[in-house]
């Protein structure tokens, strides 16, 4: 089985270039790929694998373009990213189940990647998808990254998520924009494709006051698994994460423990 230090530099697929610095799975029963909103990165789950020790060896995932990755060409179809880690994802089940982790647009990767690690027989034992319109439901909304910078910063300031020193600081926000663009580019350019429904069971975490994924619209993703959609509904909008992730992180837990105990049946 390739390890976590099997990183194989040019090549698109290597594990280690996903997965900075993952920790070793001890006496973990899954692994979590936590996938992240747009603009965020890998330091938004540098909490969880203390929180979910002796439950989820936690994998952070790192897109092109950002953290230790910061030197690569920015992907602009999200497609292609999925099936990348997909492929770079599949070997890491031969000794643990893996569960996905998406938060908005991460929500829609993870949503891919389950499907192409279905295609490749390795479906995974669950995906757990938060603050994200069903994939179906995808190009409805106004497009983001087209916006002109005075508005899109605003849009930033409003969502919360990129730290108030980077937006005061023209210099260092001049650097991320194009990063920040290019993930709003992934969800705005995404489009549904057919395809086989996931065996996968899905939990759906909703805000109840998220005015682009709020709780109806959260039950869409009920399309996409042949189980019954579990959807779980906690106060704040759109980045209830930020809000309270203690009680996110509980959530998850228990989750997957539902999630291996159904397993072991």
């Amino acid at each position: 089985m390739p390890t976590r230090d099997d990183t194989h530099h040019g090549s698109a697929t290597a594990t280690g270039l996903w997965f900075p610095a993952p920790p070793a799975p001890g006496d973990c029963a899954v692994r979590l790929l936590c996938l992240p909103y747009a603009g965020g990165s890998p330091v938004m789950y540098r909490t969880w694998d203390k929180a979910l020790a002796g439950t989820a060896d936690v994998l952070p995932l790192c897109l092109p373009g950002r953290a230790h990755r910061w030197g690569e060409p920015l992907e602009h179809d999200l497609h292609r990213i999925a099936d990348d880690v997909a492929e770079a994802t599949a070997p890491l089940q031969k000794d643990l189940p893996l569960a996905l982790f998406g938060y908005s647009l991460g929500a829609l990767l993870a949503f891919e990647v389950a499907r192409g690690l279905a295609r490749r027989g390795r479906p995974p034992l669950l995906l757990i998808v938060a603050a994200c319109a069903p994939p179906r439901e995808c190009g409805a909304l106004s497009p983001k990254h087209t916006l002109p910078d005075e508005e899109f910063i605003a849009l930033l300031r409003e969502m919360g998520a990129t730290p108030q020193a980077i937006l005061d600081n023209e210099e260092m926000l001049s650097l991320l924009l194009p990063m920040l663009r290019s993930d709003f580019a992934l969800a705005d350019r995404y489009r549904h494709t057919p395809g086989p429904v996931l065996s996968t069971p899905i939990v759906a975490l909703a805000g109840r006051d998220d005015p682009e994924a709020g709780p109806e619209v959260m039950a869409g993703w009920a399309r996409e698994t042949q189980q019954p959609l579990r959807r779980l509904d906690l106060d704040g909008g759109h980045l209830f994460i930020e809000e309270d992730q203690p009680t996110v992180i509980a959530l998850v837990r228990a989750a997957l423990r539902t999630a291996l105990a159904h397993k072991e049946r």
